[in-house]
């Protein structure tokens, strides 16, 4: 199995209780599609859901729900060397999955299942296939084999190949309802007060507030969100900003400065429309998509006219 080194058998979160529901109907109906694809925003427990997916196609157990931990499948599994479940995945974050990979893959895909049951593929994330990446997956997705899944779990959809999407049974998902995903927070952190802090920080994304409570990333983001509040009272300036932002991970970044802005927006501002925001916003995103393309740009002059054109954001407001 590549890239994923060894397992732990996984069960959905219980945000995600009825989508696997449906999954399970469909497997029990043999109406399961062949190729599945995952949407939704980073930190909702996608890639979970995805390998509770394909350990429960791989497990032999008859009648259950989740792959069951004792049987010759589920052994490999937890040893990390079933040879019908295949991750692929960047070598490195921030990379692309390049073609030779994908070729791979779908020589696999294309043989007998080793075990005598199913094969499964997942991909984590789709978008980070190069052009010729996906150009080689289309014949797995247009000729598919009996009893083979492909599971595409995308953070950005719309930076998957067009053709790629249209040939996927896709499932969106949503932010968990605040309620489950703070009595769950609360019971893996014991701080339950902390924990709804967190959550509205993370823009309701439980697995990312998770990650802020165990690291150094919220007093990261407190900072980065304190130097916002500055620029909008007029007591930093933009490159001053830039010149304390430039140098951490600009992705990142510029997740939090749209979450950020979605929470004033939503919350301070959510009476007082600012319009502004809204031109903005598309500024960020088309700043991230500069980003993530790997045209290595100049971060410091990145953020500082994105932090000029903060300030213009408020005082048009004027």
């Amino acid at each position: 199995m590549e890239g994923s080194g060894s397992l732990s058998l996984s069960l959905p979160y219980p945000w995600h209780e009825s989508i696997w529901d449906n999954f399970n109907q469909d497997i029990e109906q043999d109406r399961l599609a062949h190729a599945l694809m995952l949407n939704g925003p980073k930190g909702i427990g996608k890639v979970r859901l995805a390998m509770a997916l394909a350990q429960r196609l791989l497990c032999t157990a008859e009648m259950s729900r989740y792959a069951c931990g004792s049987c010759k499948s589920c052994q490999l599994l937890l040893a990390g060397n079933h040879p019908d479940l295949t991750v692929l995945e960047p070598e490195d974050d921030g990379k692309k999955i390049l073609i030779e990979p994908v070729r791979k893959l779908c020589t696999l895909l294309s043989k007998t299942a080793q075990q005598g049951g199913w094969k499964v593929a997942v991909i984590i994330p789709a978008e980070s296939m190069n052009i010729s990446a996906a150009n080689a997956l289309l014949k797995s997705l247009e000729e598919p084999q009996g009893n083979t899944l492909l599971i595409l779990v995308s953070d950005r959809p719309g930076m998957v190949s067009a053709t790629i999407r249209s040939r996927c049974q896709k499932t969106n998902l949503a932010l968990p309802d605040s309620r489950i995903a703070n009595q769950w927070l609360g019971e893996i952190t014991g701080n339950s007060e902390q924990s709804e802090a967190t959550l509205a920080l993370s823009a309701g994304r439980p697995l990312l507030a998770l990650e802020y409570m165990q690291s150094d990333s919220l007093e990261i983001r407190r900072d980065f969100e304190a130097t916002l509040d500055a620029l909008r009272r007029g007591d930093i300036s933009a490159v001053d900003a830039a010149q304390k932002c430039h140098k951490q991970n600009a992705d990142i970044m510029l997740g939090c400065f749209m979450d950020y802005l979605h929470r004033i927006a939503t919350g301070e501002l959510k009476d007082n429309p600012n319009p502004w925001l809204f031109d903005f916003s598309d500024k960020l995103r088309t700043a991230r998509s500069w980003v993530l393309s790997g045209s290595n740009p100049n971060l410091q002059l990145l953020w500082e006219e994105l932090f000029m054109d903060w300030l213009q954001v408020f005082r048009r407001r004027r």
